[in-house]
């Protein structure tokens, strides 16, 4: 079942990122392109999440608090490839579903090389995202990183400082 599971969310963050390079990142088409492909699942309207996305950014484009939102992988992999997100600074996405293909698509996307504050508390991550995350060559300026409450245990804390990918991380919270 969890292979199943890991091949859908491989195959859906593929498509998104298939979408954008096709689309040359233009998002009214990759919007159209999602919303007319989610709307036969009845999952929340991508346009709507951009919309939500864009106004949380203009409010403060160092600060992106999405807490609680139901935030799933798709809509994560959306996110990590978000224009404008180069400047953001703190990153909450706590209580979400973004799983080991969310955290895959944040932990790559070379539009978060600014951030310093990375919330992902209780989004159902198990080792395969954490293998990802200390693979990463991207959040090398992250200073705290929240991941309890996920399918991890402390040693991860270890094993990331280990990696030597996060110079100079000083608050790490694991399991």
């Amino acid at each position: 079942m969890q292979d199943d599971e890991n091949k859908k969310d491989a195959d859906l963050k593929e498509m998104i990122l298939d979408l954008f390079y096709s689309t040359k990142g233009n998002l009214d088409a990759v919007n159209a392109a999602l919303d007319a492909k989610f709307k036969i699942t009845g999952e929340r309207s991508i346009s709507l999440f951009e919309k939500f996305i864009r106004s949380r950014l203009d409010m403060n484009p160092k600060t992106l608090r999405m807490a609680n939102l139901e935030i799933t992988p798709v809509e994560a992999v959306y996110l990590s490839q978000y224009p404008g997100l180069e400047g953001v600074e703190v990153l909450d996405l706590r209580k979400n579903s973004i799983g080991d293909t969310g955290l895959d698509a944040l932990a790559h996307s070379t539009l978060l090389t600014s951030l310093r504050e990375l919330d992902l508390r209780n989004n159902g991550i198990t080792r395969i995202g954490m293998e990802s995350l200390a693979k990463t060559q991207v959040l090398t300026q992250l200073e705290k990183l929240d991941l309890r409450m996920n399918k991890l245990g402390k040693r991860w804390e270890t094993k990331l400082i280990e990696t030597h990918r996060f110079p100079v991380l000083r608050e790490l919270k694991v399991g």
